[in-house]
């Protein structure tokens, strides 16, 4: 261990147990500033004004004898001290959580469930999946905070990742596939069947198979790049390459609807997530093209198999398990 580290380590022992206390309320207030290390945004998200969140981290440095941030000009980091109390403070909260649950469910079965879930998920899911999941709970859990996060990637990469690592979100719903990564909890939620689409009246709507090859000549509308995290726009293009088709003619586009849209146009063909193109296909505005090969993309849940799960955060996890694998 580092000897910053292990003084740091020392000097927090040496306050256990001596008896001096850390007031809860000003680790969380270090965590949340840890997390997004922006004293402002911390601010916002406690409910507290920015002094407040300024003068819970001075009393939580003079209690210890050591400076946890680092203010550098506009922007702030974690000493080396900060580092080393954080995943202390990550254990002493949860522990705090399932002591207050665990008190009130052995005096009242009855108590409503209270707390906040941080939640990230990209258009796609919360146009077409997330929305179920927040009504069923909210009837269920008034008094439970869903903070929601949209993100342009679908996939489990980026900032999606480092926010599930860091702690600055709880929980991420993807569009990718099957997730096996160290240090994560990944579980599918359903299969998400990918729809190849063309506009009605494409001379293609009426072929029983359509190939990578019968689309040489074709426009193709693309959502994000598979850089950027769309999974299904990443094996549509590896069943393109594989043939010998370029897509070197294709346009790119930041929005499904705007994709949607597009291809209604008939300015050409796209591939899209089956439920974002269900109603469109119902209503003879799209027609979904006889595809050759399969996609494998699926709805997952995420979250950090480090830091300990909250009441609230459990509720929600059990409540979109339940209303993805009904629907």
């Amino acid at each position: 261990m580092p000897r910053m580290e292990r003084s740091t380590a020392m000097v927090l022992d040496e306050k256990f147990v001596a008896g001096e206390q850390m007031e809860m309320r000003e680790l969380a207030t270090f965590r949340e500033v840890a997390r997004l290390l922006n004293f402002g945004r911390a601010a916002l998200r406690l409910g507290y004004a920015q002094s407040t969140v300024s003068a819970h981290i001075a009393s939580l440095e003079e209690d210890l004898g050591v400076r946890l941030i680092d203010r550098l000009g506009r922007s702030i980091a974690l000493t080396a001290a900060g580092e080393v109390l954080l995943p202390y403070a990550e254990r002493l909260l949860g522990v705090a959580a399932e002591a207050r649950s665990a008190a009130l469910g052995a005096v009242a079965d009855d108590v409503p469930l209270t707390g906040a879930v941080t939640v990230s998920a990209p258009e796609s899911l919360l146009t077409y999946r997330v929305p179920s999941i927040l009504s069923r709970f909210r009837a269920d859990y008034p008094g439970v905070t869903i903070d929601l996060r949209p993100t342009p990637i679908g996939r489990f990469r980026g900032e999606t990742r480092r926010a599930i690592a860091s702690g600055a979100i709880d929980l991420a719903f993807v569009l990718d596939a099957v997730i096996r990564l160290p240090g994560f909890c990944a579980e599918v939620l359903r299969a998400e069947p990918i729809s190849v689409v063309a506009p009605a009246g494409h001379r293609l709507a009426r072929s029983g198979s359509v190939e990578p090859s019968d689309l040489e000549a074709a426009v193709l509308l693309l959502p994000e790049a598979p850089e950027s995290g769309c999974e299904y726009r990443g094996q549509f293009e590896h069943h393109l390459s594989g043939a010998g088709v370029s897509f070197d003619r294709a346009l790119e586009f930041a929005s499904i609807e705007t994709v949607k849209q597009c291809v209604i146009a008939g300015m050409g063909i796209s591939v899209l997530p089956t439920v974002a193109v269900e109603a469109e296909i119902a209503a003879g505005r799209l027609v979904p093209l006889a595809w050759r090969d399969s996609f494998d993309v699926s709805t997952e849940m995420v979250w950090n198999a480090r830091r300990s799960i909250s009441p609230a955060q459990a509720a929600f996890m059990e409540t979109a398990r339940s209303v993805l694998r009904e629907n």
